[in-house]
């Protein structure tokens, strides 16, 4: 296993608590968001609300399916868990949303995810931090790099 040096970099907090309506697209208004408010190291904090649509890149890597399995999937779900970065062009989101049986579909979020009723978001953001996204040739994705203001 690779060693890794990690650079602490403590931050104070600032909460930008957001609702999102029906029909609304959930990702790239959270995007719109960051950049119109000027976020430069945001996170999501929390999520729930409910959606019609979500677009996700499985965790597959199998030669079948490539490095990227992406599903679209149309119908009715709860957002159980929305994680992630909203830093760079697209952030880094992992969402895990239920389904009407009760059981769960979960994944990278690509787009697509279309609002249902309503999306209940806190937006966090480091105040002495700064998130951007390099690309990582050893990835070979754009990935996290925390940096100090």
């Amino acid at each position: 296993m690779a060693e890794f040096q990690i650079t602490p970099c403590p931050s104070g907090l600032t909460v930008h608590p957001i609702r999102l309506h029906p029909g609304v697209e959930l990702k790239s208004t959270l995007m719109k968001y960051v950049k119109d408010n000027e976020l430069v190291a945001p996170f999501i904090m929390t999520c729930c609300g409910s959606l019609t649509k979500a677009t996700l890149r499985l965790a597959s890597h199998t030669p079948a399916d490539g490095n990227n399995k992406i599903v679209s999937y149309e119908e009715h779900f709860e957002i159980c868990s929305l994680v992630g970065t909203l830093s760079g062009g697209g952030g880094h989101l992992h969402i895990v949303l239920g389904r009407e049986d009760g059981s769960t579909v979960s994944g990278h979020v690509v787009g697509d995810l279309v609002v249902f009723t309503t999306a209940e978001v806190v937006i966090g953001e480091c105040r002495d931090a700064v998130f951007t996204r390099p690309f990582d040739e050893n990835t070979g994705f754009d990935e996290l790099k925390v940096e100090k203001r």
